[in-house]
């Protein structure tokens, strides 16, 4: 005779779930936080978009945005980070390449020198301390450095 989950009694059931649970709440990364500041020669740049590359290649893709102070929050994996900052402004407006016939879209144009903008190029490196928030800023120059 064979016995499934479904026929065992109540409380071991229970345990089993316990035990289950309590094991896999251990194989998760510890919760690592980075903070701070993107400056662009010393000016806060706000709307900018964040994106953080384990270098190793282990570990999750992060993203975030800042504010419109150019502050920012982001949950990454405790490993080192290559870091991709990219940033828009409106310029005017275009036609439509989608809908020709339709209303015209923005023209944007971008904020920040297009070496904080490829992951094969940016200088930026985030490392961040594991199960602990981390503040790192970001003060970019427009000026090649």
């Amino acid at each position: 005779m064979t016995t499934s989950l479904w026929t065992m009694p109540r409380g071991v059931n229970l345990l089993l779930l316990i035990v289950t649970i309590v094991s896999l709440a251990g194989c998760g990364e510890q919760a690592t936080a980075i903070t701070g500041v993107v400056t662009l020669d010393g000016q806060p740049v706000p709307k900018a978009t964040l994106e953080f590359f384990p270098v190793s290649g282990r570990g999750k893709v992060s993203f975030s945005k800042t504010d419109e102070q150019g502050r920012y929050l982001a949950d990454v994996s405790p490993t080192k980070q290559a870091v991709v900052i990219t940033a828009m402004k409106v310029v005017g407006t275009v036609k439509n390449p989608i809908a020709p016939d339709g209303p015209p879209v923005d023209a944007l144009e971008s904020v920040l020198p297009e070496r904080f903008g490829y992951r094969e190029k940016t200088p930026l490196i985030a490392d961040p301390v594991e199960g602990k928030t981390t503040t790192i800023d970001f003060a970019l120059t427009s000026s090649e450095k």
